[in-house]
Parts: C-alpha cells; sequence; structure tokens
C-alpha cells in the first residue's frame, strides 16, 4: 500500500502597508486610511516576496489601506481580491484616533493590556470576539481553497496577533507580546488533516524563500 501523503496548504498572513496616521502615531481602528508611499512601496514589495509562490487565494479586511495591500499582491498574481468583513481591524472605540502614547497612558488600556481577555476595549470589543470573527474567516478561506496552493489573507496588526496565539495554542492573554510590523508576512502551514498548523514566519520581512 502507497502511504498517504499530506499536503500543506500555506497561509500569509500580511499586514497592510504603512499610512500618515502610522507616522503620526495615531490609532486607525476602524478609520478607512489609504497608505502613503511607502505604504505603497511596501505593498509592491510584498508582491514580489509572493510573485514565486503558487496563490489560490488573496482576501482581505474591507479598509482600503489592507485592499490596495492586497490588490498590489492580488495584480501580480493575477487573482481577484475577496474581502472579508470579519477580518477588520479591532473595533477601538474611544481609542480611534488618539495618540498611541495617550492611549497607552490611560488606565483603560493598562488593564486591558494586564487582562485582555475579560477587558473589553472602552466603546470597542474584547479578543474573544476578536477571536471568533478572525478565525473564522481563515478557516472558511482554508475551505474555500482545496487546492494546496497558498492563501494570502491581508490583514491588520491586531488581527494577526490574535490568529497567530491562537493557532500556537497560547493564552489570549500573549496577544501584546507578538510584534507585527507594517509591510511583514507571517506564515501558517496547515496540513490537510487540520491538524494544529506549523508557524514559518512571524513578522518575516524581506525574501520568503528562506521560510519556505
Amino acid at each position: 500500500m502507497v502511504p498517504s501523503v499530506s499536503v500543506e496548504t500555506l497561509v500569509f498572513l500580511v499586514r497592510h502597508g504603512i499610512t500618515d496616521w502610522h507616522a503620526h502615531r495615531k490609532v486607525l481602528g476602524h478609520r478607512d486610511i489609504p497608505l502613503n508611499d511607502e505604504g505603497r512601496r511596501q505593498a509592491e514589495a510584498i508582491a514580489d516576496a509572493l510573485a514565486a509562490v503558487p496563490i489560490a487565494d488573496v482576501v482581505s479586511s474591507p479598509l482600503v489601506r489592507a485592499v490596495q495591500t492586497a490588490e498590489a499582491i492580488g495584480r501580480r498574481c493575477g487573482i481577484q481580491v475577496a474581502r472579508d468583513p470579519r477580518l477588520i481591524d479591532l473595533r477601538v472605540g474611544r481609542w480611534e484616533g488618539v495618540s498611541y502614547d495617550d492611549v497607552d497612558a490611560s488606565p483603560e488600556y493598562q488593564r486591558f493590556l494586564a487582562n485582555p481577555e475579560s477587558e473589553t476595549i472602552p466603546g470597542g470589543e474584547n479578543l474573544a470576539d476578536v477571536r471568533t470573527r478572525a478565525v473564522g474567516a481563515l478557516e472558511q478561506a482554508l475551505e474555500d481553497s482545496p487546492s494546496g496552493d497558498g492563501i494570502v489573507v491581508v490583514t491588520h496588526a491586531g488581527i494577526i496577533r490574535v490568529l497567530l496565539t491562537h493557532y500556537l495554542g497560547a493564552p489570549p492573554s500573549n496577544y501584546h507580546r507578538v510584534r507585527v510590523a507594517p509591510g511583514s508576512v507571517s506564515v501558517l502551514a496547515f496540513a490537510d488533516d487540520r491538524q494544529p498548523p506549523r508557524v514559518l514566519a512571524v513578522n518575516w520581512l524581506g525574501d520568503l524563500r528562506a521560510v519556505l
């Protein structure tokens, strides 16, 4: 009997490129801020890095900074970008548009940082709800792309952090310990038996051949 061969599907978790609000250290949340010139360069660099990888689907958050990044990849791969609202950035309520320094200094943020599993962002959402929608979007992308070719998911730092801690089996309270830079790629490898995926890269910038 010939043993069955497990086929892995690579999932590329792409954080969108930089915007002017990043340069001014403002919290974006659901604000629909486009990429700036540097962000567009980052998007093209990611498209270059993925050009040699067989890609089946490109799925994006509906926010323009993610869509612009995804469309750069889609053009290079010859794939129409799909949008999934479950991949949208965290709803950050009163923190939206506020400087990172002011948010860091707020008691609400310190409570959220200390116990993100039970604290809800003021006027926003909690990590359990974020995890439910983000994991649902990724699992559906896997179901919709059974070929074994790669899937590109373009989204936001918070969503990628939640997905990485979930698939590593780490407590959600480790969410803040994962660094995800603008224009970076993190890579998960899902076997067709749906065992927990291998993590091939986190916060990768540059040539992806070194991690595949």
